[in-house]
């Protein structure tokens, strides 16, 4: 059974006083199957002129009022895509249409946040770390047909992991442990603020794959923004001598552009 479908990624429209808003916008998700639209809120906002409409993705280099990168955005829209279609393939297998109440229940419980999961789920057991960043890196490089480039990306990833701490787990990542990365990143590292934002991108999309796997329950990842705030020019005073030889000084008739 093929079900046709369409997922799209779009802008909130929506007007204030007749004018249509164009600043710190939502960012939608709608699916369209069977004559049937489902909207989906995706948690994350953005001005008018930073979305690239045609992409259907935050323009490269841009981020929002709450500092999440374009790389961070367009990552979990992307996470969101492949797991409505994983959802439509299950229905797919199983020979069923799905109604819109299916798909959106179905959604919404691989974003269900810990604390409102049983209290008598089964204890997780410990598991290696890393072995499961393999795991990570080889299913979501099939499932989303990464590039070399992908692949090196998330090898220096690991490989900053590795450097930053021995015997990483995922109960060390809540805000404390957050912190101590970017802390790391930042000053051993020496990573300018833009970079930090798109290693911390990645290290969510690992920390959220496994969470959805029942890897482990730590979802402190979901609501960790740091400010990492641009770092600012250091401004140059010329002194009054400085000012004056600069004004008096002659260019040389072979160099009039300069003027």
């Amino acid at each position: 059974m093929n079900i046709k479908r369409n997922i799209i990624f779009t802008l909130e429209s929506r007007k204030k006083d007749g004018v249509l808003i164009t600043e710190n916008v939502p960012i939608r998700m709608r699916v369209n199957f069977a004559s049937k639209r489902i909207e989906f809120t995706t948690g994350y906002r953005i001005d008018a002129t930073k979305w690239d409409a045609d992409k259907q993705r935050v323009k490269n280099g841009c981020s929002n009022k709450l500092k999440q990168s374009a790389s961070e955005i367009n990552a979990s829209l992307l996470e969101y895509y492949t797991e409505i279609q994983a959802i439509f393939k299950k229905f797919e297998v199983e020979e069923a249409m799905p109604t819109p109440e299916q798909i959106k229940e179905a959604f919404n419980a691989l974003h269900k946040p810990a604390s409102e999961e049983p209290k008598t789920k089964e204890k997780v057991l410990p598991c290696d770390f890393f072995q499961v960043f393999d795991d990570f890196v080889e299913d979501c490089g099939r499932q989303n047909d990464w590039t070399d480039s992908t692949y090196e990306k998330f090898a220096a990833v690991k490989n900053h992991l590795t450097n930053f701490r021995d015997g990483l787990t995922f109960e060390f990542f809540d805000e404390r442990g957050l912190n101590d990365y970017v802390g790391y990143l930042r000053d051993v590292k020496e990573m300018r603020n833009t970079t930090i934002g798109k290693q911390l991108s990645f290290l969510k999309w690992f920390l959220r794959w496994a969470f959805k796997k029942g890897v482990h329950q730590n979802n402190a990842y979901d609501s960790y923004k740091p400010k990492l705030k641009s770092t600012q020019k250091k401004i140059i005073f010329l002194t009054w001598d400085e000012l004056n030889r600069l004004r008096e000084f002659k260019i040389p008739s072979n160099k009039q552009a300069l003027e």
